[in-house]
């Protein structure tokens, strides 16, 4: 019913078409990054269509999955220090604070807590796995039968091979940023329907062309809150960026003004 790979619509516009990935859920002050109420906020939001979430994962002291973007504790916790020198019992002691730096009620969220999380809601994961901890993090996702239902983002080509070679029926996306970086992706054995190109400003547009016309997904990030001021954009920038960059994923930090955005005609 969700399965992730099903990206596409079948009618509307170009900007219609394109799937939305919240990043760390979203940027919306009232949540912790990365959290349960974030993400049941979200999912709301898209009630009748799936969102799928960006989300980073570390590993504690003991090896434990945890949800954390930063390499220490200090910006989005009560404590402080890098989560890889913690053990669980005090992590879980911690609690997560808001995009004001106010302490909440939430607690950092285990990998395993959140594949169990989105099992009955309108949620797919995009994995953006912080360490070199892949095969981990995907036996937890097998374990789970969430194979379907993630996409793995890699940005460094031995990362990419070490997906492609132990987990070809998961959706893959590299970094694509020259015609080297293409013909590196498209040896990897990865299935063909499974790979998603992540392209930045980089990207020659001559390049784009050739990924669409290769039929190979197109992804590119909003960066919203480091490019507008952590405001969303206008409507029309979503569109132009979609339009620009051929895409058929767009990240946002503001996952919920990009959808409006781009499903106004």
């Amino acid at each position: 019913m969700r399965i992730l790979i099903m990206l596409l619509l079948t009618s509307g516009s170009v900007c219609a078409q394109v799937k939305i990935a919240g990043h760390r859920g979203g940027y919306y002050h009232q949540y912790p990054e990365s959290s349960f109420p974030l993400f049941e906020f979200i999912a709301s939001q898209f009630a009748g269509d799936t969102i799928t979430i960006e989300i980073d994962v570390r590993t504690s002291k003991d090896k434990t999955l945890y949800l954390m973007h930063d390499e220490t504790l200090d910006r989005t916790t009560t404590g402080s220090g890098k989560i890889n020198d913690k053990p669980d019992a005090f992590l879980n002691t911690l609690l997560l604070k808001d995009k004001n730096g106010e302490e909440t009620t939430q607690r950092i969220a285990t990998l395993e807590e959140t594949l169990n999380f989105i099992q009955t809601r309108n949620i797919n994961l995009m994995l953006d796995i912080k360490e070199p901890i892949h095969k981990a993090t995907l036996e937890q996702v097998k374990k789970h039968n969430l194979e379907n239902r993630v996409l793995v983002l890699t940005f460094q080509k031995e990362n990419s091979r070490l997906v492609a070679e132990n987990h070809p029926d998961v959706l893959l996306s590299a970094l694509i940023e020259t015609e080297e970086d293409l013909i590196v992706y498209k040896q990897l054995p990865t299935h063909n329907n499974k790979r998603i190109a992540y392209i930045n400003n980089k990207t020659p547009q001559t390049l784009i062309d050739k990924l669409r016309a290769e039929k190979i997904l197109i992804m590119a990030d909003a960066s919203e809150d480091i490019r507008n001021n952590g405001k969303p954009l206008e409507t029309k920038g979503y569109r132009k960026k979609v339009r620009l960059q051929q895409l058929d994923i767009l990240i946002s930090d503001f996952p919920i003004e990009a959808k409006q955005a781009l499903r106004t005609n």
